[in-house]
């Protein structure tokens, strides 16, 4: 379905045959046309928007219609950051895979505020390929481990919560990120009080983190269908679980305002800006 230039009716939306539909958005026509060229012979079919807004209102109405988004990021109505921001503060809406495509990705920008599966450059002589394998493959596949978890009896919000630890996993990077900011300010100000109580909200976070996901992660091992995508999974799951242990090692120290103390802060927080980019070699847990 064609949605640019103009507000939908969402009261008729047509008919999908079916076939599950992806929502692609970019203010420029020549990229919509080059999507729906990749997907015309693919199982999927695809709405189409130049206005992110009218996406916006047609996901709002119909949370269930799509099962993955793909999302420029420089728009001049609204950014793919915005974007991405009000899917996930959704509920209804949060587990839909988003994939960031752009013309203009460069590490200058800042990624670190949207935690999406994966950023691929629309000038990538593989896009076609990239998306199919970035996107589709958690598309088709992350549905069948919700299923076994939940044969399994996980409890539905401990699996809505791997999910968002596999498909957005720099989402909680970024909260390592945020207490060693804090640390770093509390250091430099030599708050003791400060500085010993964002080391145990710190420290009981990642321990939360630990002990939720490695849970899932011993199940899906035993899984006797144990497909490439699982172990995918499990493998990613345990490095990003062996990167949040490493920066626990930063409070198993007393920490204190001291220069050494501070500078074994600033190599984690260097350590985690590359983490949640993820565009440096050793750092990118997409490609683990």
């Amino acid at each position: 379905m064609d949605m640019t230039g103009k507000k939908p009716d969402l009261d008729s939306l047509e008919t999908t045959e079916g076939k599950p539909v992806i929502a692609v958005i970019d203010d420029e026509d020549k990229w919509l046309n080059v999507y729906k060229r990749m997907f015309r012979t693919s199982g999927y079919c695809i709405d189409t928007f130049s206005d992110p807004q009218v996406f916006l209102e047609t996901i709002k109405t119909y949370p269930n219609r799509f099962v993955g988004i793909i999302c420029d990021i420089k728009m001049p109505m609204l950014s793919g950051h915005k974007v991405f921001e009000i899917v996930k503060e959704n509920k209804d809406t949060q587990d839909i895979p988003f994939l960031i495509v752009s013309g203009v990705l460069t590490q200058d920008q800042n990624l670190s505020k949207i935690q999406t599966i994966a950023y691929v450059s629309k000038m990538d002589d593989n896009l076609r390929t990239k998306i199919f394998k970035e996107l589709i493959e958690v598309v088709e596949n992350w549905p069948k481990v919700k299923n076994y978890l939940q044969a399994k009896n996980v409890a539905a919000d401990k699996i809505d919560f791997f999910c968002q630890f596999y498909i957005n996993y720099q989402k909680f990077f970024n909260e390592i990120l945020r207490y060693i900011n804090q640390m770093e300010q509390a250091c430099v100000n030599c708050d003791a009080n400060a500085i010993d109580q964002i080391a145990k909200l710190c420290t009981d976070y990642m321990d939360d983190l630990h002990n939720k996901c490695m849970s899932i992660i011993f199940l899906l091992q035993e899984s006797p269908e144990r497909t490439s995508f699982i172990r995918k999974v499990c493998e990613r799951g345990r490095s990003s679980l062996t990167m949040i242990q490493s920066f626990q090692l930063i409070f198993f120290e007393e920490a204190s305002s001291n220069e050494e103390f501070q500078e074994f802060l600033k190599e984690c927080r260097d350590s985690l800006e590359k983490i949640i980019i993820g565009t440096e070699k050793g750092y990118n847990l997409r490609e683990s």
